[in-house]
């Protein structure tokens, strides 16, 4: 097979050589197309902003069952001055676990955490279709 035949996309991955031996070519890209790429960015588009939607709606939902006695939050002179103190140590500590551990360990902590985090927070958009 000379350097001047196209491979189709398919048969890209395994090409056999002229001496018999089947070479793996993991350089094979494939084109994509103008209707995949706009179901990808479409499929993107939805998956951000539709949580976001129902979100809101169901924050309003909430905040006007909700009575009009309750205080809010607020953020006390004590709260705001430990608070750069405390993000300071976090940014540490952050600093040392990633000089610490390799990144196969940090990739691995973070698709669990991730990965946690998202069943969380579908089985807590889900829980009131369900009840």
């Amino acid at each position: 097979m000379s350097e001047a035949d196209p491979v189709p996309a398919a048969e890209a991955l395994n090409v056999t050589e002229s001496n018999g031996t089947q070479v793996l070519n993991a350089t094979a890209k494939f084109v994509a197309t103008p209707e995949g790429t706009a179901l990808a960015y479409g499929s993107l588009v939805l998956m951000a902003l539709l949580p976001i939607f129902f979100g809101a709606l169901r924050s309003v939902t909430c905040s006007k069952s909700k009575n009009a006695s309750d205080m809010p939050e607020t953020i006390t002179s004590r709260d705001a001055a430990r608070f750069p103190i405390i993000a300071s140590c976090t940014l540490f500590g952050l600093y040392l676990f990633f000089k610490v551990f390799s990144q196969e360990y940090i990739n691995l902590l973070l698709s669990v955490y991730f990965f946690g985090l998202g069943v969380l927070a579908l089985s807590h958009t889900m829980s009131p279709l369900c009840l």
